[in-house]
């Protein structure tokens, strides 16, 4: 491989060698490499073969440099392909290669993730969805059709080590594929850029500030599902160690950079087993079917029982993720009321009322009577309303927004303004 890239350096006229090439841990697919050379520091990626044969692969990754390009314009903090010689992926000897300038930072493990770095990540996902979002005509979802039990039968046929993991576990992925495919049929009709890959392995921490790496998975998608699934990555499924406080923080972070209307995260939650997609991938790894030699077979074993266990985990805190997602939406939406309630005050005082000021106040409180009137007029209301009821909520948390009349009289309250 030095070789390769040795050869690649000068093809891309980046100047000799001045220090050993080291390889970079951490990713699954490709491979890594840190190049030093007379012209500076680079991170050299090789892009799986196998991955490169796939149909499709060429033009998804077309699509990912249009869209990263995107970013860059909109100063999205991120690690970047380089151009060179007018394209990004570059291509010697039938491989294929992207260069980075090398970024000083790290990646913060899973286990390690502070509430901060979430407010932080979910604000950076918030900005990336807004940059060009948009209502979407309504279509079918592509559903999950996986067929674990066919998986299992091959597995032991094959002798393969995960075969009693697969069988014992067909049901809980069948299941967990169901509910995905429910969670996709549930889907707004919204469509932005996605990063869907922006879990914490792949965001780089340089003196507070958070840096997208890997972002090949660029695409247009919905953002809805995207939040759903890195959500839960950040709060700590990655590795099973679900973190509230983490949960909240990125889930106020993005809301602060990106709001399109949609509040119902928490009937959502079947889009986090996507990870039964993943799941196929190493599946196929482990017998063989995919990639090639012994390394890509242990890796895909390692992978389908890291998978399994996290796709059981996921269920195990389903309720009380949904619990937290749904008293998230209450509290926003409280503040929504608090600001209104108050405005609504000030509107009705302003003597002046069309001053520049008035004029920004209403402008304001018109944007938050909008919002409030269409979570009223949303079974949301009518759902959280009677989870507040049966004493799903904690006690001491304020919640004047369902009140039965709060909202009502708001609204009547403001359609009677001059």
């Amino acid at each position: 491989m030095n070789d390769k890239i040795h050869k690649l350096m000068k093809h891309c006229g980046l100047g000799e060698f001045t220090a050993e090439i080291t390889p970079v841990t951490g990713g699954l697919m490709h491979r890594m490499f840190k190049v030093r050379t007379e012209s500076g520091t680079y991170a050299v990626k090789c892009l799986n073969p196998e991955i490169m044969k796939r149909p499709a692969a060429r033009e998804n990754y077309a699509t990912a440099e249009a869209l990263e390009e995107r970013l860059e314009e909109a100063r999205i903090p991120m690690v970047a392909a380089m151009t060179i010689k007018g394209r990004k992926m570059q291509e010697l000897d039938g491989e294929f290669f992207y260069i980075f300038r090398w970024q000083k930072g790290r990646i913060t493990d899973a286990g390690t993730v502070t509430a901060e770095q979430c407010r932080k990540a979910g604000e950076l996902l918030g900005k990336i969805h807004a940059i060009d979002s948009k209502t979407a005509e309504p279509e079918a979802p592509e559903l999950s059709g996986i067929d674990f039990a066919k998986y299992a039968r091959m597995a032991r046929e094959a002798g393969s080590p995960v075969a009693e993991l697969l069988a014992e576990n067909t049901k809980l992925l069948e299941n967990a594929q169901k509910r995905l495919n429910e969670a996709r049929e549930a889907l707004p009709s919204i469509v932005s850029i996605c990063d869907d890959d922006m879990d914490p392995k792949n965001v780089m921490w340089f003196r507070g500030k958070p840096f997208v790496i890997d972002l090949e998975c660029l695409a247009y998608g919905n953002p809805a599902g995207v939040f759903v699934d890195l959500a839960l990555q950040w709060a700590g499924m990655v590795n099973g160690a679900y973190r509230r406080e983490n949960l909240e923080a990125f889930y106020e972070g993005y809301r602060s950079a990106y709001d399109n209307g949609f509040l119902a995260y928490d009937t959502l939650y079947g889009i986090a087993y996507t990870w039964v997609e993943w799941l196929e991938y190493n599946i196929r790894r482990a017998l063989g079917l995919e990639g090639s030699g012994g390394d890509e077979r242990q890796l895909g074993e390692w992978e389908v029982r890291n998978t399994v266990a996290r796709i059981r985990a996921l269920g195990d805190v389903e309720e009380e993720i949904c619990g937290t997602l749904r008293e998230l939406r209450v509290r926003e939406m409280e503040s929504v009321f608090d600001r209104a309630t108050a405005l609504m005050k000030e509107a009705e005082n302003i003597e002046a009322k069309t001053t520049r000021a008035a004029k920004k106040l209403r402008q304001e409180l018109q944007s938050l009577i909008d919002k409030l009137e269409s979570y009223y007029e949303n079974p949301l209301w009518k759902a959280d309303f009677e989870a507040d009821e049966e004493g799903k909520f904690p006690a001491g948390m304020k919640r004047g927004v369902l009140s039965e009349d709060g909202v009502y009289n708001l609204l009547e309250q403001y359609g009677e303004l001059d």
